[in-house]
């Protein structure tokens, strides 16, 4: 069976107010971390501030208030700096961005099975959760 260095990645943006992302949020990514769920490739921090200067941050640099200690990147530098620039330029005066990419560790192995196997990804697509939860709700489900 061919094995992958790397599996495939997501990367999610997400959108909130103040410098760091909600303790919550870090302590979901330890714990899926942890349970072997996924692997942290990269975690940017995009701030504009109130006078407009941006500033750009890997998560490991910070340690969040409470927090246990820097969360580890395993493949920091992915994130391109067109990418980082473009999400900068969207953000309003006082809000942040985190930039997450992360690999499903379950996508990787199955993905090695099917190259093992002789067969290759067609397509492959991501529902976000608030969307699924919608459509589900039009389509009278669950």
């Amino acid at each position: 069976m061919r094995t992958f260095e790397y599996g495939p990645a997501e990367v999610f943006i997400a959108l909130y107010r103040g410098d760091l992302p909600d303790s919550g949020v870090l302590g979901a990514l330890t714990d899926l971390i942890a349970s072997d769920t996924i692997r942290l490739l990269d975690l940017l921090l995009i701030t504009r501030h109130d006078d407009g200067t941006v500033l750009v941050r890997e998560i490991d640099d910070v340690t969040a208030p409470g927090g246990t200690g820097p969360i580890e990147l395993e493949g920091r530098g992915l994130t391109a700096n067109e990418d980082i620039d473009q999400i900068a330029d969207a953000l309003e005066p006082g809000t942040s961005a985190a930039v997450v990419v992360i690999e499903q560790l379950w996508a990787k192995n199955l993905a090695e099975r099917f190259t093992g196997s002789g067969s290759h990804l067609l397509w492959s697509t991501r529902i976000p959760a608030p969307e699924l939860n919608e459509l589900a709700a039009a389509a009278h489900i669950g």
